[in-house]
């Protein structure tokens, strides 16, 4: 397996020749563990107060013209009490929304995550039926079809069963990169059986493997976060506006838990099986961010603060078709 730090891409400027040329660097596919072995799991670490400073220089690496617009779409809703999403949280309705995004540059499109189809939806219900929108991830799968690039943020369902269950599966795979950590955890130790893959199916994707951080496009940067999951990741995104985002993705459920510094409650992190050491550190890093800089701090779920980023022209709701 071959580790990637940056790439050089020259002058080429399309999204489209960035994910040939990744596909190039990953030239042979990564050998994925045989069923029966454990997956490694991933040393809790601090992030440096010079951490941002070092995302905002990657975002600069790649050559081209930076993204123009964040867009995203809800394509489900899961109906929870504070108290499952935040330790101390109160019985008041959390409405949890299941979301994708979507970068636009001039010519062409990244997609960060990428939705799921209702059977993969109805594991996240607990027997309830919750708010499901078929035509909402039929635009995602128009949306994974036509990027020029796609990564998912972690291997749970609701951000990657896009990408593994689409009928599209085997052609989205040639422009979706996965991380190792992720690839690893679909073949070896799924969420659920819906949203398994052989290795011969995870090798169809670009499998890519990065220490702290690495830029991937132009003004858009995975930040390694494990904790949540053994291959979760932020994305950190500079428009050409100069507007900044990191897409904290499900470090915390809700924004509260960033600016409160509050993880999940023991029981959800243990039925989820994650690493409440390593989500501290990301926890106490993202608050920092918070409030010390004007980078917007989005958090996948949290229903409530992606309408408001919405009212306030920060994000926009709805994708491009093309």
């Amino acid at each position: 397996m071959r580790r990637i730090e940056v790439f050089d891409l020259g002058q080429k400027t399309k999204l489209a020749v960035l994910a040939l040329l990744l596909a190039m660097v990953v030239s042979s596919p990564p050998t994925i563990a045989a069923e029966t072995d454990p997956l490694v799991p991933q040393a809790a670490q601090p992030y440096g107060d010079g951490l941002l400073r070092q995302l905002r220089y990657a975002a600069t690496t790649v050559p081209g013209s930076l993204p123009l617009e964040l867009r995203f779409i809800t394509v489900a809703e899961s109906h929870r009490p504070r108290r499952v999403v935040l330790d101390g949280g109160s019985d008041e309705l959390y409405v949890q929304a299941r979301t994708a995004f979507q970068l636009v540059y001039e010519g062409s499109t990244l997609m960060v995550d990428a939705g799921m189809d209702e059977a993969v939806h109805r594991t996240f219900g607990m027997g309830a039926v919750e708010p499901y929108w078929p035509d909402r991830n039929a635009a995602v799968q128009d949306a994974l079809a036509a990027a020029s690039l796609i990564v998912v943020t972690h291997e749970h369902g609701d951000h990657v069963a896009g990408v593994v269950r689409s009928p599209n599966r085997r052609a989205i795979a040639r422009h979706t990169i996965l991380t190792r950590a992720q690839a690893e955890t679909l073949v070896l130790a799924p969420q659920s059986p819906l949203i398994r893959l052989t290795p011969a199916q995870a090798a169809e994707y670009l499998i890519i493997d990065y220490t702290r951080f690495h830029p991937v496009a132009p003004g858009v940067v995975l930040v390694k976060a494990p904790g949540h999951t053994p291959g979760h990741q932020m994305v950190f995104v500079r428009l050409a506006s100069g507007t900044e985002y990191l897409l904290s993705a499900d470090v915390t459920w809700a924004l509260d838990g960033i600016a409160d510094i509050t993880q999940r409650p023991q029981t959800t992190s243990d039925r989820i099986r994650e690493d409440r050491d390593a989500l501290d550190f990301q926890i106490r890093w993202l608050n920092r961010v918070l409030n010390a800089s004007d980078v917007i701090v989005v958090p996948s779920h949290d229903s409530v603060y992606l309408d408001d980023l919405e009212r306030r022209g920060l994000i926009i709701e709805g994708f491009v078709s093309d």
